[in-house]
């Protein structure tokens, strides 16, 4: 039963899917128009197929573009839960993240099964059609698909070849070669310009070529092993038209012609196909290799009386010829001299015989292995694509729920709504997801690791990410409080801050002001001693010996707390304002930097890290020094604060006494 905590995720979630997918989908979709718009456009489609096209191919884009709509959705979901802090309350009332989480868990628990479902079933029938009709509308209007500087073979019987193609279809520097006739009777035709246009009919091709030169040859050959000289001719023309029967109407591609591939299978059909070529690939792996074997042993002893089966002959004969070979390689300069060695022949014309059968053979066997090669590669080809496709029915369903897993914890833990950083987020965990996918298809084309790893291997490396960020945003762990990785990098490059010093209306304790211009003038000369310190001062390749100075460094920020505590109690607000600008100092100049010169003396030789770290110093150094020169700016204007502070509270006092009467009456002189 969904509780008042469920309906209200649910009711957040929906709206925020449904916008994130359909923009996701509408993108993919996109990339998919302009790919192939060339294709599509000036084809004499109709709007209702470009519709069907385009309606097949967002059915086939649904899987790449759900994952993608969860994560961006769950994160602006929960972004928003933060940002109004809705999240907040929730967890204060006791609910803990995974149970706020549970409700879109099981909701995209669905959505996988569904989508499993979706493409084992509907998404073939609509890749089957959607490639049916583009490969359809491929071949309708051929005179569209002719580029620049390449042979167009897409014409039954004809050639052609154009240097130039303009926009509007006149293509320069023609070559045609007609071999309608035959390859024996060739027609080559020769042109200035010309023109590939469709008759109205649309059954007829009208070839419209300008200032050209054909040859044809004058009578038929019926051979060309014939040495009799044949006629020919070599006619100029300034204007020639050639019809070409050509049906350019869209005929529909059969369905069926795609059974075979990968596209139109599913997942029982998917089985029966990887078992198939499974078992024959093992089964030619087998054969050839036991035949070459037999082949290169055969070399060795000029004849194969033995069938390959015999396993024990083929050990033996393989002892052999290691040993055989050891033998060669062990062999005296003069027990070569002598003939005693396996293989001195008894004349140059028998080694010659010899070598040059070794090398036919070799030559064969080479052959033979490179044609084998070529039918394993074939067959590898297809395991591997009904590999690829089975294991991809799952591994969509299976990212869905990695990436609402990533982008819930996410969510809660940026705490920003709107659109800018979830999609941020979302693509570049997309990006990343689909760049290892590249990595494992690659990774397994080559066979240098199982199919099932290259397609698990993205689902594989995000999944423990998700299952991290869901654990510790479920604990409230500090580590991905991103806030304080902000200030963290701050702090290395030198931005502290500024401090933050509010003004009292009633103030409970009186500030001493006489000891406060006694520690304004103390911190005034430690600023001034450290600025002028060798670690200030020195070049900064003397800075590994000056740590030292580090310790004026936190007796200086010290006291400057120390000062903003005593006087942030004042009642002038223009002394407590000024309080504000003292900035604040680190209490060493750098954590990596040794106190001890004999340490840091070393740790500067280490030339792959001192080079970077004395750059970093440099930076550090100059933005302290900036400090000191505020510091001192401040201590002086807060000096003749408190002076004066300290000048109007004697005139006061001494005002209240004289209209005291008492004390009146005391400067009046005794006139008794």
């Amino acid at each position: 039963m969904f509780k008042i905590v469920d309906r209200f995720v649910l009711k957040t979630f929906l709206p925020l899917f449904a916008m994130s997918f359909s923009v996701c989908w509408f993108i993919v979709v996109m990339q998919f128009l302009w790919r192939y718009v060339d294709e599509l456009v000036g084809k004499g489609l109709g709007v209702f197929v470009l519709c069907k096209i385009i309606f097949y191919a967002a059915m086939s884009f649904i899987p790449m573009s759900l994952p993608l709509g969860i994560l961006l959705a769950s994160l602006m979901t929960f972004g928003n839960l933060g940002e109004r802090l809705e999240l907040l309350a929730l967890k204060a009332s006791g609910i803990p993240l995974y149970r706020i989480m549970r409700p879109l868990f099981l909701l995209i628990g669905v959505m996988s099964v569904l989508l499993f479902q979706f493409q084992n079933d509907w998404m073939i029938q609509a890749q089957v059609r959607m490639w049916t009709l583009v490969l359809s509308a491929k071949y309708a209007a051929p005179e569209m698909e002719i580029t620049e500087g390449v042979f167009y073979t897409g014409i039954p019987g004809y050639s052609l070849y154009a240097q130039h193609r303009d926009p509007s279809g006149r293509m320069e520097q023609l070559m045609v070669y007609d071999m309608s006739r035959g390859y024996l009777n060739p027609r080559i035709i020769r042109a200035d310009s010309g023109r590939l246009v469709m008759d109205k009919s649309k059954t007829f091709l009208v070839l419209k070529l300008y200032n050209g030169q054909s040859y044809e040859n004058l009578r038929a050959q019926s051979y060309n092993t014939s040495e009799e000289p044949i006629p020919y001719m070599l006619p100029r023309f300034t204007y020639s038209e050639t019809f070409i029967a050509h049906n350019t109407n869209i005929n529909y591609q059969d369905e069926k012609q795609l059974g075979g591939l990968y596209i139109s299978k599913n997942l029982s059909q998917l089985n029966y196909s990887i078992d198939s070529t499974a078992r024959l690939l093992d089964s030619a792996r087998a054969v050839i290799t036991d035949g070459i074997d037999r082949d290169l042993l055969s070399t060795h002893y000029q004849s194969f009386a033995y069938g390959i089966t015999d396993t024990a002959t083929f050990i033996k004969q393989r002892e052999e010829l290691t040993a055989l070979t050891q033998r060669i390689q062990e062999a005296k300069p003069h027990e070569k001299a002598n003939g005693d060695s396996l293989l001195i022949l008894s004349s140059a014309t028998d080694s010659l015989r010899v070598i040059q059968a070794a090398v036919s053979t070799l030559e064969r066997t080479k052959n033979q292995a490179s044609f084998a090669k070529d039918e394993d590669d074939n067959s590898f080809y297809y395991f591997r694509t009904y590999s690829q496709e089975w294991h991809r029915k799952f591994t969509a369903s299976v990212a869905c729920l990695i990436f609402f897993l990533i982008g819930a914890p996410l969510g809660a833990i940026v705490r920003r709504g709107g659109i800018g950083m979830p999609v941020i987020v979302s693509i570049f965990f997309f990006v990343v997801y689909y760049t290892i996918e590249s990595f494992g298809d690659n990774m397994l084309r080559s066979e240098t690791i199982p199919v099932w790893l290259g397609m698990w291997l993205s689902n594989l490396v995000l999944l423990p990410v998700g299952l991290f960020l869901t654990y510790k945003s479920n604990q409230d762990s500090s580590s991905l409080n991103a806030e304080a990785y902000v200030m963290l990098f701050r702090k290395l490059f030198g931005y502290r801050g500024v401090r933050n010093v509010e003004y009292q209306e009633v103030s409970i304790e009186e500030v001493d002001y006489k000891q406060a211009t006694l520690d304004l003038g103390t911190l005034l000369e430690q600023t001034e001693t450290l600025r002028t310190s060798p670690l200030f001062q020195s070049p900064i390749i003397r800075v590994w010996s000056n740590g030292s100075d580090q310790a004026k460094l936190r007796d200086l920020s010290t006291a400057l707390d120390d000062l903003v505590e005593s006087l942030r109690h004042s009642t002038s607000r223009l002394l407590v304002s000024k309080l504000k600008d003292l900035p604040l100092l680190p209490k060493h100049f750098s954590p990596l930097l040794p106190e001890q010169s004999k340490y840091g003396w070393i740790m500067s030789f280490m030339l792959p890290y001192s080079v970077p770290m004395t750059l970093y110093f440099s930076r550090l150094r100059k933005h302290l020094l900036a400090d000191l020169e505020t510091t001192k700016r401040t201590l002086l204007a807060l000096q003749e604060e408190v002076v004066a502070i300290q000048k109007g509270t004697w005139e006061k006092e001494n005002q209240s006494d004289e209209t005291n009467p008492i004390y009146a009456n005391q400067l009046q002189p005794n006139l008794s």
